[in-house]
């Protein structure tokens, strides 16, 4: 089995186990502790917050279409389908695809792909006028898939577009060795069942993976698009946990 279809059925796994905690890690929502209504708001909060920024640089353009890389149920979709004509959510979990369909039958604005194949081939160029994705390329089993689907999300933006895309540039040691999604791989490997591992055992398969700052902006570079700001943080918050550094790239076409 590849990285990518490894990948595809560990969130397949965590989208039956604890979808929404799987989603927006806070510790006190481990085990289906969080309330909907709770989580949806977070995802308000933060495509405000987005919107608010490429407000600041005069992005995007048009409000036409949105797309959003790793959607998960829906969490930010949701959200940004009150400020497009249209919003487009892609994940590489059905399981995780199908929740958004139920949770968001109210939004029928919102559109939903599962995609496996780790690329957007099935979008055509310069389609969307926000493309966006938030805590997600990090989970991503390969730094080539990262920078793979840069190119990707640079390619379907629209010009005079907004980009925006969250990245850790670098990790602490314990992040690299992740011996939780190690032992949890391993014991997989060997037939133990995903709930045992995670519910029994506290291990998860959640990679986190970082790019150097110079990678990504090489990568945005090679695909035509011009870097207007890098945010450290998440759109600019300052956020770290020890040595890990989030930072935010905000691109356009």
């Amino acid at each position: 089995m590849d990285d990518l279809a490894r990948h595809r059925d560990d969130w397949e796994a965590l989208g039956e186990m604890d979808p929404l905690w799987a989603i927006l890690s806070a510790d006190d929502a481990k085990h289906g502790e969080w309330d909907l209504t709770r989580f949806l708001a977070t995802g308000e909060a933060d495509v405000a917050r987005v919107v608010e920024v490429c407000d600041e640089f005069g992005l995007p353009h048009s409000r036409h279409a949105s797309f959003e890389l790793g959607c998960g149920v829906g969490r930010m979709t949701r959200a940004l389908s009150t400020r497009f004509d249209e919003a487009v959510g892609v994940d590489i979990s059905a399981t995780m695809i199908e929740r958004a369909v139920q949770i968001n039958a109210d939004r029928p604005g919102c559109q939903w792909h599962v995609d496996t194949t780790g690329n957007l081939g099935a979008f055509p160029d310069g389609a969307f006028d926000l493309v966006l994705s938030f805590i997600v390329l990090q989970h991503l089993p390969r730094r080539a898939v990262i920078l793979s689907y840069v190119a990707e999300m640079a390619r379907i933006l629209a010009p005079g577009g907004a980009l925006v895309i969250q990245i850790p540039a670098s990790l602490p040691l314990r992040q690299r060795v992740q011996w939780r999604r190690r032992a949890y791989g391993l014991l997989r490997r060997l037939g133990v069942p995903a709930r045992v591992l995670y519910e029994r055992l506290g291990l998860d398969p959640i990679r986190m993976t970082g790019v150097p700052r110079a990678v990504v902006e090489e990568r945005l570079c090679e695909s035509g698009v011009t870097l207007v700001a890098v945010m450290e943080g998440w759109l600019g918050d300052g956020s770290t946990t020890g040595r890990e550094i989030n930072l935010t790239y905000i691109v356009s076409r």
